[in-house]
């Protein structure tokens, strides 16, 4: 039983940081641009007025929210269907 736990627990931290980071850049892109870009270098600085990175960024966001909706609802169908 520990062993399902633990399967359990590694699925809803995986869900649960898709939903955060996805939250996260929907709602402060500027932020979230410069921290990866101070600490990965991988993004372009974003600035307030820089409207194309912000919006690239809110995207993203948006899809990340709709991949953890989309695994959420084949989770709930994967164990609703016999339940």
């Amino acid at each position: 039983m520990s062993r399902v736990l633990g399967i359990v627990a590694v699925y809803v931290l995986m869900f649960l940081a898709w939903i955060s980071v996805g939250l996260f850049m929907l709602f402060a892109p500027v932020r979230f641009g410069n921290l990866v870009h101070d600490s990965f270098g991988l993004y372009p600085e974003v600035r307030r007025n820089d409207w194309g990175r912000k919006l690239i960024l809110r995207l993203v966001g948006i899809g990340l929210l709709g991949f953890a909706a989309h695994f959420a609802l084949r989770v709930v169908a994967l164990f609703g269907s016999d339940g």
